[in-house]
């Protein structure tokens, strides 16, 4: 084995490699073909925001989406929701619900793959779906960030998962053993409310009490408002969550264009939807994504950011990322193949707020990321449309955007996936 066929420039490259991969084969002159330039843009988007040391992708990008209605109506330039006030009332939901899924579970072999998937390895992590955004904010509602700010524990959350999952795992073997010596199952249901209440003292402890009544000002009107953060969401922003619908291109072997999925067990609080979407082609998605942009409507999506992309640089672009070049190798990958060999995943949410159209097709599209100010363009990133193709996933659009055959199929009983399945988690 020898460098043999490199040409001088690629084996200067290859040495490259020693300040990384990624570095090495970035070729620059592609990025003037995705400037940050594009003919159709979402208004007054707000000012970007940073999940920092969190896996809170999902929640930031949903609060993105929420926060330019609550702009209009407010008359104010810029807004925050606060991601810690979610974060609280997901913890706990999710903690509810691993305890119930050990409640409902008693009898599973420790060494099934129900236990594994669900009990072992469910615990608290930061990761969640539309669906889980939605539940939240129903029943809770949002209120600003200034009410409820970030904490060191919510911006850095992995030492506060650690002690909500150690707690959880001897919660949960509690459970268990206690079934073993014939506790019935309504004591058990009493130690679960006693368990959670150790849990709402955690979150307490690292995020704050939540708050319940509260005053905003804001000074564009000299305004202020008291009340409940339900009550915020229903002045203030007021949209009927119920008029989205995840639209996802999982190309794979077991999907069916057309249809309505939902994920075993991919929920946070108990008594609400699953994760369900309906699957599409990609030009159903992109359709959908232009009429919204178009009607200035910011979409939250999902996709796999670690693809081919420049994290510092804000660049979504298969081809900016030359690796066949560097390695005189082939990198293509049927997008469908690529999921069901856990190659690709989705991993990130962010916003979708703008696309560049030539002759009414799109060629780059403008993403609202939450990683702060020092990446990319302030923020914002620059997506390819080869690299959309490739990458994105799920997307969420009123149904007023869509074809009456994927609002109908949306209403149907949802074809039920594993816990396990390749579209089983946002990571």
């Amino acid at each position: 084995i020898s460098s043999q066929g490199l040409s001088p420039n690629r084996e200067r490259k290859a040495f490259a490699a020693l300040n990384g991969v990624f570095n090495a084969a970035f070729d620059s002159e592609e990025t003037r073909n995705v400037p940050f330039t594009f003919s159709n843009e979402v208004k007054d988007i707000g000012s970007i925001t940073n999940q920092k040391q969190s896996g809170r992708c999902w929640m930031f990008s949903g609060l993105n989406v929420l926060r330019i209605q609550a702009m209009k109506k407010l008359h104010v330039k810029d807004l925050e929701l606060s991601e810690s006030y979610l974060m609280f009332w997901d913890k706990l939901e999710k903690s509810n619900y691993q305890l119930e899924c050990v409640l409902d579970t008693l009898d599973e072999p420790d060494n099934s793959r129900v236990f594994d998937t669900v009990i072992v390895s469910g615990g608290q992590q930061d990761g969640g779906f539309w669906a889980f955004f939605t539940a939240l904010v129903k029943k809770y509602g949002v209120c600003p960030k200034s009410v409820m700010p970030e904490t060191i524990p919510s911006s850095a959350s992995n030492e506060m998962d650690v002690v909500l999952n150690y707690k959880l795992a001897q919660f949960s073997s509690k459970l268990r053993a206690d079934h073993r010596a014939g506790v019935s199952l309504d004591d058990l249901r009493k130690e679960k409310e006693a368990m959670l209440s150790e849990i709402y003292k955690v979150l307490t402890i690292c995020l704050g009490k939540p708050v319940d009544t509260f005053t905003y000002e804001w000074k564009e009107k000299w305004e202020s408002f008291t009340g409940t953060p339900k009550e915020f969401y229903d002045k203030f922003i007021g949209l009927d969550l119920d008029e989205y619908i995840v639209l996802t291109h999982a190309p794979a072997r077991g999907f069916e264009e057309g249809k309505n999925y939902a994920v075993e067990y991919a929920l946070n609080v108990v008594g609400t939807p699953l994760h369900s979407f309906v699957t599409v082609s990609l030009e159903t998605l992109k359709k959908a994504a232009i009429d919204s942009i178009k009607d200035d409507q910011a979409m939250w999506f999902d996709c796999d950011v670690t693809a081919l992309s420049m994290r510092k640089e804000g660049f979504l672009d298969d081809k900016v990322l030359d690796l066949t070049d560097l390695f005189q190798s082939d990198f293509e990958f049927d997008k469908g193949e690529s999921l069901i060999f856990r190659n690709t995943a989705a991993n990130h949410a962010m916003t979708l707020v703008g696309v560049n159209l030539v002759d009414g097709k799109p060629n780059r599209w403008k993403v609202e990321n939450s990683w702060g100010k020092d990446v990319g363009d302030g923020g914002i990133f620059v997506m390819s449309d080869s690299w959309f193709d490739k990458f994105v996933y799920g997307l969420v659009v009123n149904k007023k955007y869509l074809p009456e055959e994927v609002i109908e199929a949306s209403k149907q009983e949802p074809i039920m996936l594993p816990a396990w399945s390749v579209v089983s988690k946002i990571k």
